[in-house]
């Protein structure tokens, strides 16, 4: 019997990156009593919109206008919106690829502010990560994170972390520095071509690999610095409820 079921909502550039999120925390709760409820606000993938993706878009773009309307409905900011009533947890996804961007390239003309490109040197990631962190706070009014709202801020995306846990016999996937890579999923060439045949960036490839990811989870978070982070803070949220 389980003494605490978690109501998780996750607000994230695109429909795979849910799926590793709920690995993530079914490797996080997989040795406890308590168990979560995952659901995703962002991408929308009702059936009632023909995009797949609802009315505020896919990637990045739509994970701001999300921010910003759920800030808006807070009178200002993410901390007073009815999202925080409705969960006990709140996951906020951005790449830090984001972090080369311009406002304009996602579709967004008139941003809050004007911070975007905002990268540093890599390495180490955390320069850059941090101050995507910023911007993404901006977004959701904040001038520093709420209890309950977690950045999940992979660098240079989520297929860093997805390659490291699914091929833990490469050693380009297994570095720190790999975490610099400007565009990870062009490294999958060097995998065998019957594996590269196989691999495939949709929902239902990434659903039949995610007890993998889940299982793995601890040595990717060892591996590479902002796994390690969101595994931590994801860690002090869980563990501050069960207190």
């Amino acid at each position: 019997m389980t003494s605490r079921i978690w109501r998780v909502a996750v607000v994230a550039e695109g429909p795979t990156d849910h799926i590793v999120i709920e690995a993530i925390i079914a490797s996080l709760l997989a040795d406890t009593d308590a168990d979560f409820e995952l659901q995703t606000l962002q991408p929308d993938g009702s059936a009632a919109f023909g995009s797949g993706f609802g009315p505020k878009g896919a990637g990045w773009g739509g994970v701001y206008r999300w921010c910003r309307q759920a800030a808006e409905d807070g009178r200002g900011s993410v901390s007073g919106s009815l999202v925080l009533s409705q969960y006990d947890l709140l996951i906020v996804h951005v790449d830090a690829d984001v972090a080369d961007a311009k406002y304009i390239s996602a579709g967004i003309k008139s941003p809050l502010h004007n911070d975007l490109p905002c990268s540093q040197p890599c390495p180490p990631p955390r320069h850059t990560t941090d101050a995507l962190r910023t911007v993404i706070l901006r977004w959701l009014g904040e001038n520093a994170c709420p209890p309950r709202v977690i950045l999940c801020t992979p660098s240079k995306s989520m297929d860093t972390w997805v390659l490291t846990a699914l091929f833990p016999d490469r050693g380009t996937f297994q570095q720190q520095d790999w975490e610099c890579h400007p565009k990870p999923d062009g490294k999958i060439s060097i995998l065998p071509l019957r594996i590269r045949r196989r691999f495939k960036k949709d929902k239902e490839y990434f659903q039949l690999k995610q007890p993998q990811i889940s299982e793995v989870w601890p040595h990717v978070s060892d591996t590479l610095t902002e796994a390690q982070r969101f595994t931590e803070k994801l860690t002090e949220e869980l563990g501050a409820g069960m207190d």
